[in-house]
C-alpha cells in the first residue's frame, strides 16, 4: 500500500502544474462547448446556394438557346399575329398600334412605314426587316 501511496504524493511544483493543466483543460472545454467552430455548415449552405444558382443559369442558357433556334420565315408584316410579333420581340403596344392601323383598311407598304406605324426601335427593325415579304406590286411601286 505504501508503494501505491507514493505515486500520489506530489511536491508543490507538481501540484501547481497539475492544477494549471486541469484548469487549462476545463477552459478549453468551455470554449469548445460555447463557441461554434464548425465550417461545414456554412460550406454546405454555400454549396447549396451555388448549386441553385447553377441550375438557374443552366435554365436561362437553355431558354436563350431555345429562343435563338426559332426559325424565322419571310412574312407579310400586315398580317402579323400576336404570337409572331411577340416571338420577334415586339411589345404589346407596338402590336396594338399595327392592329389599329389595319382596322382602318390601311396597309404597310415598306419597312419605314412599318416603323412609323408601330414605333419600333431601329435595332429591332434592322433585325426583322430582312424577313418582310411584301406583294410584288408593292415592291414594283416602291422601286419606281
Amino acid at each position: 500500500m505504501k508503494k501505491i501511496k507514493s505515486y500520489f504524493l506530489f511536491d508543490v511544483q507538481l501540484r501547481n502544474g497539475a492544477f494549471l493543466l486541469v484548469l487549462i483543460i476545463i477552459i478549453l472545454q468551455l470554449i469548445y462547448y460555447y463557441f461554434d467552430f464548425s465550417t461545414v455548415d456554412s460550406e454546405n449552405k454555400n454549396e447549396k446556394l451555388v448549386k441553385e444558382l447553377e441550375k438557374k443559369l443552366d435554365s436561362l442558357k437553355t431558354l436563350k438557346i431555345s429562343k435563338t433556334n426559332i426559325k424565322i420565315f419571310p412574312f407579310n408584316p400586315n398580317y402579323i399575329t400576336d404570337t409572331k410579333a411577340y416571338e420577334l420581340g415586339m411589345s404589346v403596344e407596338e402590336i396594338d398600334r399595327l392592329h389599329q392601323f389595319r382596322k382602318g383598311n390601311q396597309f404597310v407598304n415598306s419597312k419605314e412605314e412599318f416603323q412609323k406605324v408601330t414605333g419600333i426601335s431601329d435595332s429591332l427593325l434592322a433585325l426583322i426587316s430582312p424577313y418582310f415579304k411584301f406583294p410584288n406590286w408593292v415592291i414594283k411601286k416602291n422601286s419606281i
